[in-house]
Parts: structure tokens; C-alpha cells; sequence
């Protein structure tokens, strides 16, 4: 399926190929114009074969936009992972998403090597010449991180890819004349769409930040020509603790998503900064769906905003699935010309008449603005980053020492949560070591999701019905 994403990159190639198009903050500062980014995309494309699935695991650097759309270009499902996932989740990702190429860190490659058939390093990746190759359009696969059991892998076709790049640039503001500041990782959808999809839609220019240096990041806001400012809330946070007196000269969008915004932080930065944040809504399975603009009519700092052109947000009951009066709280669904095609190697339906149940409880006002209020989800926000704790308390379960484990979240401030984990011995007088449980997490899981505290208790707290009251877990 060909591709406006691809076209548009293109057409930018053409009549501003000297604009830049990415840079790196930081570091040699290397950067690559539309003209290179679409040369290099098309040699990419070339050493790829259409159908393939491609994981990609490098950080933000200005090898990624070119490894992402030369996938795309090739007609490949491109499967984005963290650059810090370990070498065992890796080879768990690449049989479960049947992954035969990774363009990825050298480490990736090696750790990958026997399972797919092409390794791409990241010093290959702007090394193809410019090829001709007809843009093809892929699909994009996407961990999600699910309610139960192991995470799931999205998918979502070219169709939803356009759809989403063209609602953000609408709804959000993105334009040729932006420079925007990168420091969600490209790997997460949030990142993805707000640093790669929606800038090259739109002929932005984009400066990549690889780490989280606040000394970089206040640098380029302050003096870097930045416009645009997607973050997650503890970004926020620590701007505001650590970010210096200077205000950003040129910035006017700043906007947080994947975890919720606290008022607190919102006041905080607008006193220190001048600037007010907005916050963006979506899911992993349908994208970014509603904005909630500062500069708009009916601007509401608690809420995530309204939906984007096409997109339906529907509030139901919970227990009986029937849309609740406006202003009243129940489930929020979504149904966006960006939705899923649904989960890969599952047969059963992804969503219902059309709509995607998110999980999230929420209420619309009568202007239309979606306010979050809690979540059905078993789900911990670590950073902006989901956990599935049922995904740890697996892991755990399986150390020869562990008879049983449960996960919380524990709120360190008010943006911040970090994982607890509370065991039982599966043999009382040799009970489990926490040291050895956090090694034999490491090793097995990306850092965010080894809990910081693990307690070792006689049992766990269970109802009548034998379900764990995790609610008791929250103290020692």
C-alpha cells in the first residue's frame, strides 16, 4: 500500500532537500537534510525484502529515521524496540514477532545473531547509496502492554500511519518551520509519532536527544530555536527542580503525554517558565487521539483535550457497556481512522462495533475536553513507560526460589513511580535472596521494569475468592 508519509518525504526532498531534517543534541552533532534522509531511506529500502518483519533497537540517533522509513519504504512491517532491551527479551521479541532482519546497536545484532538472517549495524545504515525503489508502505508493529498475561504486538497498516500523521499536524500545529525536541525514545509510539511521523508529514526539522541530559535539553529550549516540546510529566518535574531561571525563547507548543500531568507540575512550570503544557491522549493501538491545546477555546489544564478530526470518544458503563450522560464517569472508547488492524497472532476481535475499549475511566464535558480519572488496567506508569506487572510477577514466579510474587506500583513523587515486588518462599527455611531476584530480573528484563523494592513476606493478603489484595501490599 503506497504510503503519503513516503511521498511527502519526497516531495520535501525535492523543493527543500537542503532543509535540515534531523539533528543530534549533544555529541558530534551530526545531522542529515530531507535531501540525505530520503536518499538514504531509498538505499536502506533496497538491501530489504517487502513482507520481511524488521525490528529496530537504536536509540535517538539519525540512523533511526533512516532505518524506519527504509523499512517502510521496502514494504516490511518495521517493529520498533527500546535500545535498552536485553539480549533475552530480544530473542523472545524477534520468535514472537517471527522477525527475520534487525537494524539495531551492535549488541542487538550479536545478540539476535542465528535467529534472524540480516544484521544491519548502525554504521550500515548510512552507508547504502541513493537506489531507486518504488515506496511500497508497511505496517508498523508495536508492543503493547496489555492487561494480561505477556505484552501484545500491535499492528497497524500504512492506512493508520497516514491518519495519524495528518491528525497530528492538524490538531497539534506541526509545520515546516518547527524544530522539535525529541526526547521520548522513537521506539514508543508516543515518541514515534511526535518525533518521526508528524515532523516528516509536516517538513519539521527535528533535534534527537539520545539520553535524558538536562544541561542539553535546557540548552536547546532555551537557546536551540525549539518550537515544539513533547514530553512525558517527569520531564516536567524535573525541569522544574533542576532547569536553571532561563525560559525557553522560541518554544510554543509544549504538550505531555503517557502518564498523567499533575496539577501541581502544570502550575509549577507555568510560574517558572511562562509557558503552559498541554496534554495528548491515545493509546498504542490507535495513536494519538485528542489534544488538549493551551491556546484554544475552552482550554481545560485537566484534561487531555478533544479528539481529532474523524475521531469518536465514547464514555459507557463499565458493567453494561451503554454510553453514560455527558459529564458522567465510565470506560473510555475510542473508534480513529488511525485504529489497529489488531494483535499479532491472535484471531480473536480487537475491538467492538468499532471502537477500541482503552481501559482508561474518563468523563467529556460539555466542550467536548476528556478528562482521565483512573484506570481499569493492571497497569504501573514507571517515567511515561507502561509496566505490565502481570509480566513481572510471571518472571519472578519462575525463580526456583520464588512460590508466588505480586507487583505494585510505589509513588516516589508525584510524576514518579518506581515497582515494588512482594514474594514468598517456596521453601520457608531457604527463603529467597533479593539480590539474586533483581540479578535474575536484569537479566531478563529491560531496567524499568526490575522493581526497585523486593520484599520477601510469609504470604500474600487474598480475599475469600483467593484474588491477592494488592491494596495491602502498599506498605510494609
Amino acid at each position: 500500500m503506497a504510503m503519503e508519509l513516503l511521498e511527502r518525504l519526497d516531495r520535501h526532498a525535492a523543493s527543500a532537500g537542503g532543509q535540515v531534517a534531523y539533528g543530534e543534541v549533544g555529541g558530534a552533532g551530526r545531522q542529515l537534510s530531507y535531501a540525505e534522509l530520503a536518499g538514504l531511506s531509498r538505499g536502506m529500502a533496497a538491501h530489504l525484502h517487502a513482507g520481511d518483519v524488521v525490528m529496530v533497537c537504536l536509540p535517538n540517533r539519525i540512523e533511526y529515521p533512516v532505518a524506519f522509513l527504509g523499512a517502510l519504504r521496502a514494504g516490511c512491517a518495521v517493529f520498533p524496540v527500546s535500545a535498552d532491551t536485553t539480549d533475552a527479551e530480544l530473542v523472545t521479541l524477534a520468535r514472537q514477532a517471527n522477525a527475520s532482519a534487525i537494524i539495531g546497536t551492535q549488541r542487538a545484532c550479536a545478540a539476535l545473531a542465528g535467529v534472524v538472517s540480516v544484521a544491519i549495524t548502525p554504521e550500515e545504515v548510512l552507508s547504502h547509496p541513493d537506489h531507486a525503489v518504488e515506496s511500497a508502505g508497511g505496517d508498523l508493529l508495536l508492543c503493547s502492554s496489555g492487561t494480561t498475561g505477556r505484552p501484545k504486538i500491535v499492528v497497524r497498516d500504512a492506512r493508520s500511519l497516514d491518519a495519524v500523521s495528518a491528525n497530528m499536524v492538524k490538531g497539534v500545529g506541526f509545520g515546516p518551520d518547527d524544530r522539535v525536541l525529541a526526547v521520548v525514545p522513537l521506539c514508543h509510539s508516543y515518541g514515534l509519532e511526535h518525533g518521526l511521523l508528524a515532523p516528516v508529514w509536516a517538513g519539521s526539522g527535528v533535534r534527537l536527544c539520545a539520553g535524558l541530559d538536562m544541561n542539553g535539553v535546557m540548552a536547546e529550549l532555551t537557546g536551540g530555536g525549539v518550537t515544539m516540546f513533547p514530553a512525558v510529566p517527569s520531564v516536567y518535574e524535573m525541569m522544574c527542580q533542576q532547569g536553571g531561571d532561563r525560559r525557553p525563547t522560541s518554544l510554543r507548543k509544549t504538550y505531555a503525554a503517557g502518564a498523567p500531568l499533575p496539577a501541581s507540575v502544570y502550575e509549577a512550570f507555568e510560574a517558572k517558565f511562562g509557558v503552559r503544557i498541554g496534554q495528548l491522549y491515545g493509546a498504542t493501538e490507535v495513536g494519538s487521539v485528542a489534544f488538549a491545546d493551551p491556546d484554544s477555546a475552552h482550554f481545560d489544564a485537566r484534561s487531555v483535550g478533544r479528539a481529532f478530526d474523524g475521531v469518536v470518544l465514547k464514555v459507557v458503563d463499565p458493567t453494561n457497556r451503554q454510553e453514560v450522560p455527558t459529564g458522567s464517569e465510565g470506560e473510555v472508547l475510542i473508534a480513529a481512522p488511525s485504529m489497529f488492524r489488531g494483535y499479532l497472532n491472535q484471531a480473536e476481535p480487537a475491538t467492538s462495533d468499532g471502537f477500541f475499549a482503552t481501559g482508561d475511566l474518563g468523563r467529556v464535558d460539555e466542550f467536548g475536553n476528556l478528562r482521565i480519572t483512573g484506570r481499569l488496567k493492571l497497569l504501573v506508569d514507571v517515567g511515561g513507560l507502561k509496566v505490565n506487572v502481570l509480566e513481572v510477577e510471571e518472571l519472578l514466579s519462575r525463580h526456583p526460589s520464588v512460590a508466588e510474587a505480586a507487583v505494585i506500583g510505589m509513588p516516589v513523587t508525584q510524576t514518579v513511580s518506581r515497582l515494588k515486588a512482594v514474594v514468598t518462599a517456596r521453601d520457608p527455611a531457604r527463603p529467597p535472596v533479593v539480590e539474586e531476584l533483581r540479578h535474575f530480573l536484569r537479566e531478563r528484563l529491560t531496567g524499568y521494569k526490575v522493581p526497585r523494592v523486593i520484599e520477601v513476606v510469609p504470604s500474600l493478603p487474598r480475599s475469600a475468592s483467593g484474588k491477592v489484595l494488592r491494596r495491602l501490599l502498599e506498605t510494609p
